[in-house]
């Protein structure tokens, strides 16, 4: 894995939730591709808000709280942008597709005792959003249109669709093995 240098506070000016992944993946992808050969994977994933703004990682209990009580009895949004590139490794971009996924994502009304608790465990720390669908925080959802993966941070169908169509293989027959005894 090869971690770009991309600046995203470049793209500050941008307010469209899904221009600004779609922005975030390419530029990540087309950072690492003028320093590296190959088939590259950008992706930027993030939370929006009811009202459209970003939602990063909470700086602490009390902002992750502010954050689940802002998602409760609410749908929100999470946007991937997803961006394949080959690159020759000397800067030329020989091909490229770039894709947004979006998922809606509906919570209950959170009490604040379930708030407090699932912020305890420490989950929603580090954690776009302050939830992790994957764990604790699927226990406040009661919707989501879309793709599940893409909640988790990173739409493997998608991907695997893009890949694919760079010519990277995704699924390799194992060998067989010969048991003794012919079987």
């Amino acid at each position: 894995m090869v971690t770009s240098r991309f600046n995203e506070a470049s793209l500050a000016h941008l307010e469209d939730p899904g221009e600004y992944v779609r922005a975030a993946a390419e530029g990540k992808a087309c950072e690492v591709a003028n320093r590296r050969a190959g088939v590259i994977l950008g992706v930027d994933t993030d939370v929006f808000a009811p009202d459209g703004t970003i939602l990063g990682k909470p700086a602490d209990a009390d902002d992750a709280k502010r954050l689940l009580r802002l998602l409760s009895g609410a749908t929100h949004t999470v946007y991937s942008g997803v961006a394949v590139v080959e690159s020759d490794g000397a800067g030329k971009i020989l091909r490229h597709d770039t894709r947004v996924v979006e998922t809606r994502v509906t919570f209950a009304d959170l009490p604040e005792a379930a708030i407090d608790a699932y912020v305890a465990t420490g989950d929603p720390l580090d954690k776009a959003g302050a939830y992790g669908i994957q764990s604790g925080g699927m226990a406040f959802v009661t919707r989501i249109d879309g793709d599940f993966s893409n909640v988790v941070g990173l739409p493997l169908w998608t991907v695997g669709e893009m890949l694919t169509g760079f010519g990277v293989p995704l699924w390799r027959p194992e060998p067989h093995s010969v048991l003794p005894g012919g079987g």
